[in-house]
């Protein structure tokens, strides 16, 4: 599984129950690196997307599934996931869903930097175990 978090400086993901932030570009730069495969989404996080998307509602990821996370504490989908994609949203927030950040076990294989939507800039890092 590929797992996809978006997160703030403080490696968080949630907030009282919501996510802390969203972009669309963000959203339109996860479709483009699944290529012909589905994204797949909580029924929280399907409410993001539109239905020409083509996304996937799942309550729980197959271990083949290209999966963005945003209602669950992650680390169960950590331990289960080969490569790990953080959208870093470059801001601190309210959380009080986190993932550790630089998250343990886990080595950054590529960075990259673009302009957001809502967000002035947007860092997409890419792990491997």
């Amino acid at each position: 599984m590929i797992l996809i978090l978006c997160v703030d400086d403080r490696g968080g993901l949630m907030f009282n129950r919501r996510r802390q932030s969203q972009d669309r570009l963000v959203r339109q730069d996860m479709l483009h690196l699944c290529g012909a495969q589905l994204l797949a989404v909580s029924p929280y996080t399907a409410r993001q997307f539109a239905p020409e998307d083509g996304v996937k509602v799942v309550e729980q990821p197959g271990e083949e599934d290209i999966f963005f996370l945003e209602d669950l504490s992650p680390q169960p989908f950590l331990e289960q996931a080969d490569k790990l994609i953080l959208y870093h949203w470059n801001r601190a927030y309210p959380g009080d869903v986190r993932i550790q950040l630089p998250p343990e076990g886990w080595k950054l294989a590529e960075r990259t930097e673009f302009p957001g939507y809502s967000h002035e800039k947007i860092t997409r890092e890419v792990y491997t175990r």
